[in-house]
């Protein structure tokens, strides 16, 4: 993990940061002109995190932004929490996408010491076939 002056200094607002997880700009949150509208406290948070170089905190406020979790449980998904669907979207990047899988993983390496959701950094730089397997999918 970097020092937070060297991830911060590459943001760029009307870009997203990375494409696979945080597919979002700053600017699309804080507009809320994203594909999907975006919710608070998340769509803050997001942007804070992204900001800030906590990307584990960033991805973590992006499966929430749209406010479809519920109970620890993502919508739309078979009782999937957020972190095995994180886990199920890394591991599908690194089977069907791994060029771009690979850039992922070089990026959230630079993630902030000061992130808080260093559990999502480790699933998304190592996801487990395993842990998408006792999900139940």
């Amino acid at each position: 993990m970097q020092s937070d002056s060297a991830t911060v200094s590459s943001i760029d607002g009307n870009h997203s940061v990375e494409p696979l997880f945080l597919e979002f700009s700053i600017q699309e949150v804080l507009t809320n002109t994203s594909w999907i509208p975006v919710v608070e406290p998340w769509a803050s948070q997001y942007v804070s995190a992204v900001r800030d170089g906590r990307y584990g905190d960033a991805v973590w406020a992006r499966y929430h932004i749209a406010g479809d979790v519920h109970d620890g449980i993502v919508g739309g998904t078979t009782n999937m929490t957020v972190l095995q669907s994180i886990e199920e979207d890394a591991l599908g990047y690194k089977l069907n996408d791994p060029e771009d899988y690979a850039k992922a993983q070089k990026f959230y390496a630079k993630t902030s010491d000061r992130d808080g959701h260093k559990d999502v950094i480790e699933i998304i730089l190592r996801p487990s076939s395993e842990g998408v397997l006792r999900s139940g999918l």
